[in-house]
């Protein structure tokens, strides 16, 4: 990674500030000039015994950059699991609250269906003898159906009356 120098604004400076460019996991690092100096004054101090080249520093700070990451990244991940369990546990209490009033009330209700035993009314069929009437001379005269005239006319009469029963009814 390449340093890229950078001005300052509003630092009253025109000399510019090396910088690493951010990482593409969204952490960055900024190295100002002041942090520069510090370790060139380390450098130069005679009671300093290590020196550094250029590469050493860079890898040096990469390495501090790297394991900063590397914490700040796993103290994330830790902080929205802790806030992932406090929604899910705050989600669970509101569909509880929800849900429990709407099961109790359709189990009450599936109970008073229960107890009432729901059954039909039952009906009469209407015409039911000029009915009968009809299939047995039907039966009788399978040959000459013209012969139970009669009957059929008594169902249909029987099956008119109904009729004009049951729109009067619903009207």
């Amino acid at each position: 990674s390449a340093i890229a120098p950078r001005c300052a604004m509003g630092s009253g400076s025109s000399t510019p500030e090396p910088t690493i460019p951010e990482s593409t996991d969204g952490f960055g690092v900024r190295v100002t000039s002041r942090f520069l100096e510090k370790l060139r004054a380390a450098d130069e101090s005679p009671a300093t015994e290590v020196t550094m080249t250029g590469a050493d520093r860079r890898a040096l700070i990469e390495a501090a950059y790297n394991e900063g990451a590397g914490a700040m990244h796993a103290k994330l991940v830790e902080v929205f699991r802790a806030e992932q369990e406090k929604s899910n546990a705050r989600l669970t209490e509101l569909q509880d609250r929800i849900e429990r009033p709407g099961l109790e009330a359709v189990a009450a209700k599936v109970q008073k269906l229960h107890e009432r035993e729901y059954r039909a009314p039952s009906r009469d069929t209407p015409c039911e003898d000029e009915r009968g009437e009809c299939l047995r001379c039907l039966k009788e005269h399978s040959g000459e159906p013209l012969r139970c005239a009669d009957t059929v006319a008594a169902l249909d009469r029987c099956a008119q009356a109904v009729r004009k029963v049951h729109l009067q009814a619903t009207s």
